[in-house]
């Protein structure tokens, strides 16, 4: 009698979502409610919960949704907020060649795990993050929150998600900066900051060639905008797919987590050394604005306009002319450097807005080369003798002067302006 082939091997799911949480069974029922009928048949896709240390039955629901979805979980102790981690040990488990996530509470439409990989199908070999609308979210307390409820109570899922866009008060914090650029976010100069967890997705390959999420992230916030920077800088592109949409099912916010998000904004910013203009702008507006979220890419459009205006000035004379009284060995801060330097004997740290200048800097040889407006730089208290801004800056003056000069009073002994008022008619 011949023998039986072995039984085939369960074909790889397309699409892994990670869902972290602590303690929130009846919003994760609720979830996996959603994941049940999605248009994507159940076996292309598989649901990895990752338990923070629940105490409250989140294993039963677990349980009760084996024989409906492709499920795995992970359960470790819970030893404070660690989101990062807990999104990670869920990533780990993942099989699929695409890693989604969510959080515990959201409700999926019933096209989100289609849509999600419909939108990575035609990325390139660079890949993508893929992000949906989070309709009805809020991270501070919503005077709509009941409003959204009576609606989820009444109408089926795909009618409150009109609502939502239809309601300025159920409209997502990113709504009116979405539309702005035709839901185009290689348009946005720091999509990064639109790279919010309940709602993304990445290929594997890219999450973990990163390192996932940075478990040094401690309490709420910013490591999903700090992964989305990493993502960035690997040269991943940023896609927004308007049907991957949730929707947050309402619930209460804890406001006590605006201290660990302040300490980890501070982290995030030093992690990189404030090494690019957006990053500035970053520290800029969390210092000048409760709400900076959305600030970034409109301040960095006028960065970004006047950069190419003066792409090519050279401000070669005047330096030669501002460093010529200063002493041999003196190190100076250079504001606006432009890519022609003179020959100099002091010791030179050259900050520019314009990364091609860095780029030219760097390739001629200059050791300390920053890619900087001079609002922010990685440098200690009192670092240099002098800081010298220059007609470069000129374009930038009225918008960011006393951001700049209060840098250079900080970095610096002295402060030398080569451009006075007169200079700033020239950009008008």
């Amino acid at each position: 009698m011949a023998e039986l082939p072995e039984p085939s091997a369960a074909p790889r799911p397309r699409l892994s979502i990670v869902i972290p949480t602590y303690n929130r069974a009846d919003f994760l029922r609720a979830t996996l409610a959603r994941l049940c009928v999605q248009t994507l048949p159940v076996e292309e896709f598989e649901v990895v919960v990752a338990d923070d240390g629940s105490t409250d039955g989140t294993a039963q629901v677990v349980e009760y949704f084996r024989d409906r979805l492709l499920l795995k979980y992970h359960f470790h102790e819970h030893t404070g907020y660690r989101a990062a981690g807990t999104r990670n040990a869920g990533a780990r488990l993942a099989d699929a060649p695409l890693i989604a996530f969510i959080d515990s509470g959201v409700l999926p439409g019933a096209g989100f795990a289609q849509a999600h990989l419909r939108a990575h199908a035609d990325a390139g070999v660079a890949g993508r993050v893929v992000l949906g609308w989070m309709h009805g979210y809020s991270p501070w307390p919503s005077p709509a929150a009941g409003a959204l409820s009576d609606l989820l109570d009444r109408l089926p899922l795909a009618e409150v998600a009109r609502h939502c866009v239809d309601n300025p008060a159920l409209r997502e914090p990113r709504y009116a900066d979405l539309l702005s650029v035709d839901l185009d976010l290689t348009r946005r100069a720091f999509p990064e900051e639109l790279l919010w967890t309940a709602n993304c997705s990445v290929r594997a390959v890219d999450f973990w060639a990163i390192d996932g999420f940075d478990e040094d992230y401690r309490g709420w916030g910013m490591e999903d905008i700090d992964l989305g920077f990493r993502l960035a800088r690997r040269g991943v592109e940023f896609h927004f797919a308007p049907d991957a949409w949730i929707i947050e099912s309402s619930h209460k916010h804890d406001m006590t987590h605006l201290d660990q998000v302040s300490a980890n904004m501070r982290r995030f910013l030093e992690k990189y050394d404030y090494c690019v203009p957006t990053l500035e702008l970053f520290w800029l507006t969390t210092q000048q604005a409760a709400t900076w979220f959305g600030v970034i890419g409109r301040e960095y459009g006028a960065v970004a306009d006047w950069t190419i205006r003066c792409r090519g000035e050279s401000v070669r004379d005047e330096l030669r002319q501002a460093v010529a009284n200063l002493r041999p060995g003196a190190r100076v801060a250079v504001f606006g450097c432009g890519a022609d330097i003179p020959p100099t004997d002091c010791e030179l740290v050259l900050a520019d807005f314009d990364p091609d200048v860095v780029t030219a800097l760097t390739r001629h040889g200059h050791r300390d080369v920053r890619n900087n407006i001079g609002i922010r730089l990685a440098a200690a208290d009192g670092s240099v003798d002098a800081v010298i801004v220059t007609s470069r800056m000129r374009g930038l003056w009225e918008r960011y002067s006393e951001p700049v000069l209060a840098e250079a009073a900080r970095i610096g002994a002295e402060t030398k302006l080569l451009f006075d008022s007169i200079d700033l008619l020239s950009v008008a």
